[in-house]
């Protein structure tokens, strides 16, 4: 190998160096407003659109369903980069998130508790105009649960979520109030195409709706535009409502479920 490439290389660790840090930076001040914050989840395990599971878990669409309690420490959560398999969006510098009570379910033996674990919780910045951040959190369930044909593994359960900051400048409360106007737009163009469906009943119209939903759905994903769908927490910091549920294998996300905040104190 030349002297030129060996250069190359370590130029290449180097850059990953830095934009693992700044990952972890750009987060940081999110993370200070998350800490000691408690959370209620309505946790839901079963087969949900999307995920990759194999076809004969839950395969009845029975679902598992319990509370969870879980706080949000300022304590540091000792973890290498091997434990987080690649996932950037949890920072490298996560946080211990708690179980603050067993949650218990009912199955046809009647109530069961489900054992769980203290884990870790992370976040990365998505969208810098929205201020918009990746949450990621987990627990260990050593010991699962099962409720018919449908079972939380006994694994490292991940819960993947979004959530926002206050708009804290010019820029970014001026991309806030553009996005409430094109979402107006948007829902005032679609009830025009729905009027001309309801005469004409022909393709385009049909196509444009589909299109314009689209661009409806990346907008309030983007943005917490829809009030129903938002939950807001301690310290100005903004929760969408849901988020799925995970085991991970290599280094990808296999949904098991979701999950709902009903509670944030």
């Amino acid at each position: 190998m030349s002297w030129i490439n060996v250069k190359l290389l370590l130029l290449l660790a180097s850059l990953s160096e830095i934009i693992f840090t700044c990952y972890a930076f750009t987060g940081r001040s999110l993370l200070q407003r998350i800490e000691n914050t408690q959370a209620t989840l309505a946790v839901e395990v079963g087969r949900i659109p999307g995920t990759a599971m194999p076809s004969e878990w839950a395969a009845s669409g029975a679902k598992l369903g319990f509370t969870l309690e879980v706080g949000f420490t300022d304590n540091a959560e000792q973890i290498t980069r091997e434990m987080l398999a690649g996932d950037a969006l949890m920072g490298n510098k996560p946080q211990t998130v708690i179980p603050l009570k067993q949650p218990s379910f009912i199955s046809v033996s009647g109530s069961e508790l489900i054992d769980v674990k203290p884990g870790a919780y992370g976040c990365q910045m998505q969208d810098r105009d929205s201020q918009q951040y990746a949450l990621r959190f987990y627990l260990d369930f050593p010991n699962g649960a099962r409720r018919n044909d449908v079972e939380l593994p006994a694994d490292r359960i991940y819960f993947l979520s979004r959530c926002w900051l206050p708009s804290s400048n010019d820029e970014s409360m001026l991309a806030l109030e553009n996005a409430r106007k094109e979402k107006k737009q948007i829902l005032s163009t679609i009830e025009l195409t729905d009027a001309r469906l309801n005469k004409i009943r022909s393709s385009p119209p049909a196509e444009r709706k589909k299109k314009l939903q689209s661009q409806l759905n990346e907008l309030e994903r983007a943005y917490p535009l829809d009030s129903d769908e938002i939950i807001n927490g301690p310290n100005d910091v903004s929760y969408a409502k849901e988020g799925v549920i995970a085991v991970k294998r290599s280094s990808k996300y296999l949904w098991v479920g979701r999950f709902r905040f009903t509670e944030l104190s």
